[in-house]
């Protein structure tokens, strides 16, 4: 088998020597951090790369059953810490990607000392009376069969969703064409798993301390999820950026940037 950083198209920027290994979101690729990355190639080892089926990743990389999971994303990270010889290192996930590098770190906890997951959720389906994700069985469901039916239409729906406040025509155009260049029999599986799925059971095995980003106005996770997240995520802080959006490291990375260096440094991360 190839290395699993040609694989994954993995690449390395920045002048620090802390780690920072940074996941895209669903529908996405490693070029979603470009604006974030200025404020943060000073300080840090950056480690961008994309997850198989996205982006640059090789064909040979993805393998249908094992990635229509996020765990299947989180064993490649796995392999990808080993590979690089990781310790210490802080995980920047966004979305989904803030997921599977928490399911990575149960699996691998001495390569990270702090994880950061922007907008992400432990289950976007409400579960009552206790648990708002913010959707309903059949609000996912008619995303389901929207995605199955017109991929167009859905990709142009939840690009102007998920940008909430913060859209604009050159920002929904950029999301859809990012959504739009991804192969829908890769995308559809995925999508099925992370909006009908469930990590709440994981989150009390994850060891590393947590930094939880949430804007304040997001349409794909409501608030309630990421407090969810803070209250059952061992050792974990919740931060409220006051932007709109599902995207802020695309819509306003000077907000994001701001919070990221004075709470890593709490963990001794930056250098």
């Amino acid at each position: 088998m190839a290395d699993i950083r040609h694989l994954l198209n993995v690449t390395e920027h920045g002048y620090g020597k802390t780690p920072l290994l940074m996941i895209h979101g669903f529908g996405c690729d490693k070029t979603a951090w470009r604006r974030l990355m200025p404020y943060l190639e000073d300080s840090y080892r950056l480690i961008l790369l994309d997850l198989a089926g996205f982006g640059g990743s090789t064909p040979e990389a993805f393998e249908a059953e094992r990635h229509a999971t996020p765990a299947g994303h989180a064993e490649d990270m796995a392999t990808l810490c080993d590979e690089l010889e990781l310790e210490n290192a802080v995980m920047l996930g966004h979305s989904i990607g803030g997921t599977i590098g928490m399911i990575a770190s149960t699996l691998r906890p001495g390569a990270f000392r702090q994880l950061v997951m922007v907008c992400s959720s432990a289950r976007y389906l409400d579960d009552q009376p206790d648990y708002r994700g913010g959707y309903s069985q059949e609000q996912l469901d008619g995303l389901m069969q929207l995605m199955e039916q017109n991929y167009l239409d859905w990709a142009s729906t939840l690009s102007r969703v998920a940008l909430g406040d913060a859209a604009t025509r050159s920002r929904e155009h950029d999301l859809r064409e990012r959504f739009l260049a991804i192969d829908p029999e890769v995308l559809r599986p995925l999508a099925r798993s992370i909006f009908l799925g469930d990590t709440r059971h994981l989150l009390p095995q994850v060891s590393v301390p947590s930094l939880i980003v949430q804007t304040a106005r997001d349409a794909i996770v409501p608030m309630e999820a990421a407090e969810y997240l803070q209250a059952n995520l061992p050792d974990s802080e919740l931060v409220v950026l006051d932007t709109g959006g599902h995207y802020p490291q695309l819509t306003d990375p000077a907000a994001l940037a701001e919070v990221l260096p004075s709470r890593l440094t709490l963990h001794g991360s930056a250098s």
